[in-house]
């Protein structure tokens, strides 16, 4: 039997269809709890189908195909965006792409085992301590291995060993949620990863992470004839548009800095910039 249909490899019992899954993981959702949901005159609890398609950038019929178990080749990408949206464990996650795709999800990007055994609980603890600042740790290719919960709420993409550029470049709704995302977003990112490149020439994680996204983004590839080095964005002002902050768009202070103790991680806090009084 084919696991979209409920079988799992394995000898393990078929369990709920995906459908049942779906809705049982809809139903559970606060949508008072949701930035940007309105909930005023809602005769039911949980989410509906047409919050879950808004929510994860998709139409309500696109989603709704996938809760009648269609099969199709949902994109990782969306898969990704949907646990984020239902709070799914990483089990569930699971569980979602073996019934959705036929498969458990792939790790596309996978932190180095020097880079994560770097971050450790004094580290985290330094996240944890920038709240209500989001704050994050990432590998020399950007692969997320640590991050404090603000991170999440505001990026909930993080919670799924993602990839910072690879989200960035790759995946649509960055375009949105990224203001001016081409000159203040993508110039730069690119040029980093050039640095780094340069700096690490033998890094196959870098490598593949260039090889990656100049296949997948042909604005990548225009500007990255520019042959722009950028080292760091340390201090620089940008600008977000995100579903936490209710499609509000919010400047933030860029820091970011690497441990004394090691070469191998990033850290970067985003400070909110909040006008000061007197500027009004």
């Amino acid at each position: 039997m084919d696991s979209r249909n409920g079988h799992v490899e394995g000898g393990k019992p078929d369990g709920e269809s995906l459908p049942e899954l779906l809705r049982s993981w809809r139903r559970r959702m606060n949508p008072r709890a949701i930035p940007g949901l309105t909930v005023s005159g809602r005769r039911s609890e949980g989410l509906t189908q047409r919050d879950v398609a808004r929510l994860t950038g998709v139409s309500e019929r696109w989603y709704g195909s996938l809760e009648r178990g269609k099969e199709a080749a949902y994109s990782a990408d969306f898969l990704d965006r949907l646990s984020s949206v239902l709070g799914l464990s990483r089990t569930e996650r699971h569980a979602l792409y073996v019934r959705a795709v036929g498969h458990p999800p792939a790790l596309a990007a996978v932190p180095e085992a020097g880079a994560a055994a770097e971050m450790d609980e004094v580290l985290q603890k330094f996240l944890d301590s920038q709240a209500p600042n989001p704050a994050f740790v990432t590998d020399l290719a950007w692969n997320m291995i640590g991050y404090n919960g603000p991170c999440v709420d505001w990026l909930p993409w993080a919670a799924y060993q993602a990839n910072q550029m690879r989200w960035s470049f790759l995946v649509p709704e960055a375009r949105e949620q990224l203001v001016n995302w081409e000159q203040d977003w993508a110039r730069p990112y690119l040029g980093q990863i050039r640095y780094e490149r340069a700096h690490h020439p033998k890094n196959e994680a870098l490598r593949q992470l260039e090889r990656d996204i100049l296949a997948g983004s042909p604005t990548a590839r225009k500007i990255w004839d520019r042959r722009e080095i950028v080292e760091h964005v340390d201090g620089d002002l940008r600008r977000l548009r995100l579903p936490y902050h209710r499609g509000r768009e919010v400047a933030v202070r860029i820091i970011a800095m690497r441990p004394i103790r090691s070469d191998l991680l990033r850290v970067i806090v985003l400070m909110e910039d909040c006008p000061r009084a007197d500027d009004d």
